[in-house]
């Protein structure tokens, strides 16, 4: 398990995310995870479902939850480059710590891509932050990961029936 702490700070203050979480790379997709990408699945049932019982974290709204699955998305296709093809990679975040009076729910998938740089050592993944002085609080842009110039897809033959006929692209 891997604990990152996010930090972004503006001219009067700023938002601190401390995230604890560990990957699993697994045969079978997994039943208990919510599906991100192709073999990229997010486990948030630690804090979803319940406070730890230590309270050294918090548990976490279903928006707010989404807010990591949107931020570990934009880092899937990264991981899935870096790890086996015939693999699936479960995520589960166990803890999520923040001060809740300087916090925005759209931190948490800041928190959770450079995690996932760090676990995977994976190319950073290009979103911006500024903060808007007007409204008093952040601006995130979100771009997805760019497969690097050069780099290109190998496309499989297409899928063909007992008899040799193609079948239907899905």
């Amino acid at each position: 398990m891997r604990t990152y702490a996010y930090r972004v700070l503006g001219p009067t203050w700023g938002v601190a995310i401390d995230l604890t979480a560990e990957s699993a790379s697994v045969a079978a997709p997994p039943c208990s995870a919510r599906q991100v990408s192709d073999r990229v699945w997010l486990d948030t049932t630690p804090v979803l479902d319940h406070a730890p019982t230590d309270r050294s974290g918090l548990r976490l709204t279903p928006d707010e939850t989404g807010w990591l699955r949107h931020g570990l998305g934009l880092a899937a296709e990264a991981i899935e480059a870096a790890r086996l093809p015939d693999r699936h990679m479960l995520v589960t975040v166990h803890r999520v710590l923040f001060a809740e009076a300087d916090f925005q729910a759209a931190a948490l998938a800041a928190a959770i891509i450079e995690w996932s740089q760090k676990e995977f050592s994976i190319p950073p993944v290009a979103f911006g932050t500024s903060f808007d002085r007007a409204a008093n609080h952040f601006v995130f842009t979100w771009q997805s990961h760019h497969r690097p110039q050069g780099a290109e897809v190998r496309r499989m033959r297409s899928a063909r029936d007992l008899l040799g006929r193609s079948l239907p692209d899905e």
